[in-house]
């Protein structure tokens, strides 16, 4: 049965001519996740994935937020969750078109909105947050900055070099996951210069940033240099913002090996800014909630 909140995206896809979140087709759903967890609570998280990525990347950390009692929304880019050259077909506008829907529709659900993204979901993450009225964002391995080279590369070789094939699938310490996150093992050089195209905008974004923020990135990140995280912190004008440095974790910290410190940080952050999970650990706890 649908949940509620998965019958409305169909309702609203239906009716909408924006660029949509994938609806994936009925025979996928065996292998792949569904778009959304539901939770009727008006907490809301919506978790954005990474650049040739699913929503498998983020089912384990929102799970944990689910049993938290938050809502979570989980979207599938366009051009993500089906094959490789469907990239091709889509501009870096159509997955943050994808992510406002997505934002939308929490709002209709939800009275208190965060963000959080992984890798370019970190990116998408942060362009909403400059454009939107999230409570608060978090960046997990974001990017907003790549190497010159790479960038000349993928702007000028797109056009003759269809396709890039990953060296050793994903970036992940813990190799018992590799091959659980069902991310393309190729991915088009178009593909990439419309992710560095979103970067240079949204580096340019960050300064209009001022909701709390919190920053999680891995020393050993061997995909999004984690200078990254420097230029996100030192560029956002917020006056709540906290950076976390992992020390073992490769580029996917959400399911590596510290995927549990992941999951309890994150949800500190949203506890510590949302106002209706602080009310609702007060009542549980038999004790009125703080007012400064």
């Amino acid at each position: 049965m649908s949940s509620p909140l998965e019958e409305k995206r169909s309702r609203d896809t239906a009716n909408s001519g924006d660029a949509y979140c994938v609806r994936l087709p009925f025979f996928l759903y065996s292998f792949m996740p569904t778009n959304n967890f539901y939770k009727n609570s008006p907490v809301g998280c919506l978790l954005v994935h990474g650049f040739t990525g699913s929503p498998n990347e983020l089912l384990e950390l929102g799970g944990f937020l689910a049993r938290k009692n938050v809502t979570v929304s989980i979207p599938t880019l366009p051009g993500h969750g089906t094959y490789s050259g469907d990239l091709f077909n889509y501009t870096w506008k159509d997955w943050f078109a994808c992510v406002k829907a997505a934002f939308h529709e929490l709002e209709q659900n939800c009275k208190e909105m965060f963000v959080c993204g992984l890798s370019m979901g970190g990116t998408l993450a942060l362009h909403l947050a400059a454009h939107k009225p999230v409570h608060g964002v978090i960046s997990l391995a974001g990017a907003v900055e790549f190497p010159i080279w790479q960038k000349v590369g993928a702007k000028y070789l797109k056009n003759t070099i269809k396709f890039y094939k990953k060296r050793d699938r994903e970036d992940v310490l813990d190799r018992a996951v590799k091959e659980q996150l069902d991310s393309y093992d190729r991915y088009p050089l178009y593909a990439v210069d419309q992710l560095f195209r979103m970067m240079d905008h949204v580096r340019e974004d960050l300064s209009e940033i001022s909701q709390p923020i919190l920053i999680m990135h891995s020393r050993k990140d061997h995909t999004v240099d984690f200078s990254n995280s420097e230029v996100i912190y030192n560029s956002v004008s917020s006056a709540d913002k906290r950076k976390i440095d992992l020390k073992d974790s490769y580029h996917v910290i959400t399911v590596d090996v510290e995927k549990e410190r992941v999951q309890n940080e994150v949800f500190r952050f949203l506890d510590d800014h949302s106002e209706l999970l602080k009310a609702r650990s007060s009542k549980e706890a038999g004790t009125k909630p703080h007012v400064n």
